[in-house]
């Protein structure tokens, strides 16, 4: 018997040959890229577990193939459900697109992208549709539970344990500067130096753990420059609640900002621009580093962040979970 292409703990079969996509049940193949490969085949992730163990009940069967690889390029090719997971570029009419939130435990499985690429990117936001009551209880739920633990996306210091004075802004720092297609339409520098030239107050500046060398030493550079910016290490919690305005490319800081509901100016192409300032040049930024506080005053943080996660996003350990995502399949 051939054990490779026996289920692994995942409840994913490997596709080894295309002759598995056309025997049996109808295929529903997952495409994952080698850092999610072995943790797909593996069952590490509840996402992914869930839907293949109830692929059978819903007339699929699921096949698990490595991106990018000829296999799977000629998969994606032939007229079966796909569903795609580090694969930006992948694009058609029966591919959706599954990754991890800006908050954990809810993942995007979207006909577009995620992030800056995700369907929601044109998306229009009505509160009026929103059930008030539902928003006001998820999003206490969720953002009380970050707020009080520190839980954000990436590890943070212990809340208090690096002091944090009043600030004008935080400048949240991404790496992404140098990507071959620009999604950002402030650079890093740009971005900091006139966030401190809109105001004399307190400006603070935190990198990221992914910041290239170069990057530091640039950004470290100018900052000594600054008489009114401080870089810091502080958590994010902390330096939201200290700062009268959020500033980011399209950083999922911006995005936990509005769990503090705080204004947010986005500096480059995200989802959540509906709940920010989108600044595209250095007079947009400076003006709106100043007016936010006011513009962003009576936006529907609570609503916004119950449309965004609650019901676009989908959770893997709420009982409606594969309801929610074969209706999302099944639509392919």
């Amino acid at each position: 018997m051939n054990k490779a292409g026996l289920a692994g703990k995942g409840g994913f079969r490997k596709l080894n040959t295309l002759g598995q996509l056309l025997t049996g049940k109808t295929p529903l193949v997952v495409h994952a890229t080698e850092s999610w490969y072995e943790k797909l085949l593996c069952g590490q992730i509840d996402f992914f577990a869930k839907i293949a163990a109830s692929a059978s009940e819903n007339g699929h069967k699921p096949l698990l193939v490595p991106a990018p690889s000829i296999k799977s390029r000629l998969a994606l090719a032939m007229d079966h459900k796909h569903i795609v997971v580090g694969m930006r570029k992948a694009q058609g009419a029966r591919i959706l697109h599954a990754h991890t939130s800006y908050i954990w435990g809810f993942w995007y499985l979207d006909p577009k992208g995620y992030y800056w690429s995700s369907s929601l990117v044109d998306t229009a936001f009505d509160p009026k549709k929103i059930n008030a009551a539902q928003a006001k209880y998820f999003f206490d739920g969720v953002s009380g539970y970050m707020r009080r633990e520190n839980v954000s996306k990436l590890a943070q210091p212990d809340r208090g344990s690096i002091p944090v004075r009043p600030a004008a802004a935080t400048v949240f720092l991404q790496e992404i500067d140098a990507f071959k297609t620009p999604v950002h339409y402030l650079g890093t520098l740009e971005m900091i130096r006139n966030t401190a030239l809109a105001t004399n107050k307190r400006v603070y500046v935190k990198l990221h753990p992914a910041q290239t060398d170069r990057t530091r030493k640039a950004v470290l550079g100018l900052c000594a420059e600054l008489p009114n910016v401080e870089v810091t290490i502080a958590s994010i919690h902390d330096l939201i609640e200290a700062s009268a305005v959020t500033v980011s490319q399209n950083s999922a800081v911006g995005f936990e900002a509005l769990m503090h509901r705080k204004p947010v100016v986005t500096c480059g192409r995200c989802d959540f621009h509906h709940a920010t300032l989108v600044a595209r040049t250095a007079e947009e930024l400076q003006r709106y580093v100043q007016t936010a506080p006011q513009q962003l005053r009576d936006f529907p943080y609570g609503r916004y962040f119950y449309w965004f996660l609650g019901e676009n996003m989908l959770e893997p350990q709420k009982e409606e979970f594969l309801d929610r995502a074969w209706a999302r399949i099944n639509r392919l």
